[in-house]
């Protein structure tokens, strides 16, 4: 996919917002040129992985905005796709997080898109980013990514410590409970990563991630039977 080109003044202007997390002033930009989204595509291949990130949560903000004009919006999320298909090997990791975030924002909208991730995580360097997209898009409406559960179930026992540490928390976020055991025998799991969550990079480690995990699941099933989660 040929990347988008931004700017040098519209490029500092969106770093300056994201940095900020100036949310209102990104909003308000992008309804005067909505071309900002389309830079915001260009800010996913950043080798600031904060900003990039970044980029990432300002692209979902702006599309649930400026849905109404349905067919804008579906042409940048095609974009992302073909990216996603991108045989040369030169999809940008944050691509698929930049999609989930999308769908968790506007899930009436771009629902139906949840599922097209799961051909991404044939590739190994993508796999990290899809499962933390599909935590996102589990975070807000679980049922649209219940069929990939397995898929990251399997993540789990994967020798990259960066993948099982999004696909636990991920889990977690789907309403999982059939992964609870899985879970359960990662909260050993001393390996450290990254991961976005609430507006921020943070740093876990796998097993910080995975008991987490298993205590959501355990909350969320405590409230719908007087049953819990089997550790």
């Amino acid at each position: 996919m040929r990347r988008c080109r931004i700017k040098a003044s519209m490029k500092e202007e969106i770093f300056a917002l994201l940095r900020a997390a100036d949310w209102d002033g990104l909003v308000a930009r992008a309804r005067e040129d909505r071309r900002l989204l389309t830079a915001l595509i260009g800010v996913l291949y950043h080798p600031d992985e904060f900003l990039a990130w970044r980029a990432v949560e300002g692209f979902g903000r702006l599309v649930a905005v400026l849905a109404a004009d349905e067919e804008f919006c579906r042409d940048r999320m095609r974009r992302l796709f073909w990216a996603l298909n991108d045989e040369s090997g030169t999809s940008g990791r944050f691509v698929a997080p930049a999609v989930g975030e999308a769908v968790a924002r506007a899930p009436d909208f771009l629902g139906e898109n949840a599922l097209i991730l799961l051909n991404a995580l044939d590739e190994p360097y993508l796999q990290a980013g899809v499962a933390w997209a599909f935590g996102r898009i589990g975070g807000v409406r679980p049922e649209l990514v219940r069929e990939a559960v397995p898929q990251l179930r399997r993540l789990l026992g994967s020798p990259d410590p960066q993948v099982r540490g999004c696909a636990a928390w991920a889990l977690g976020e789907m309403d999982a409970v059939e992964a609870a055991a899985a879970l359960n025998e990662l909260t050993g799991d001393a390996a450290r990563v990254r991961i976005y969550l609430d507006g921020n990079l943070t740093e876990k480690t796998v097993g910080e991630l995975a008991a987490g995990a298993v205590a959501k699941l355990k909350a969320k099933t405590a409230c719908r039977s007087p049953f819990s989660v089997q550790g």
